[in-house]
């Protein structure tokens, strides 16, 4: 298995077999108006693998490391997934999309990196932690 793509958004819901609607893709920059400051942040996260990783019955580590703007890891949440694909291409790879809601502490304003993990696969996405901007006119 391995992560095919974490997108930051508003809002995911997935429709199985058929994919996932994604609302606010791409919302990588976060306005806090103060630090420190909680920041709630939603993914959507695709994993694929091959027919045999999603049987059902294979078990696969993941998780989601948190990293300050100057690298220092601040947090990790995993556990194991089993999962049974519901839509099988023959010849192509099967696919789990899944929801995945992380909050953390905004310690500074900076870029902070999330690390989406499953078995030796890791996946980067960089969130943009930044002050309210003026308005523009």
């Amino acid at each position: 298995m391995r992560v095919d793509w974490a997108i930051p958004c508003r809002f995911v819901e997935v429709q199985q077999p058929f994919g996932a609607t994604i609302v606010g893709a791409g919302a990588d920059v976060v306005q806090v108006p103060q630090i420190p400051s909680p920041v709630q942040l939603l993914f959507a996260v695709r994993y694929i693998g091959l027919e045999e990783d999603l049987d059902g019955e294979a078990v696969h580590p993941f998780g989601c490391r948190m990293y300050k703007p100057d690298g220092e890891k601040v947090g990790e949440q995993g556990g194991q997934l089993t999962a049974t694909a519901t839509l099988r291409v023959p010849g192509y790879a099967v696919e789990l999309i899944v929801p995945q809601a992380l909050v953390f502490g905004a310690e500074e304003y900076g870029t902070y990196s999330f690390e989406f993990s499953i078995d030796d696969h890791n996946l980067r996405v960089p969130i943009h932690v930044v002050e309210p901007q003026p308005p523009t006119t």
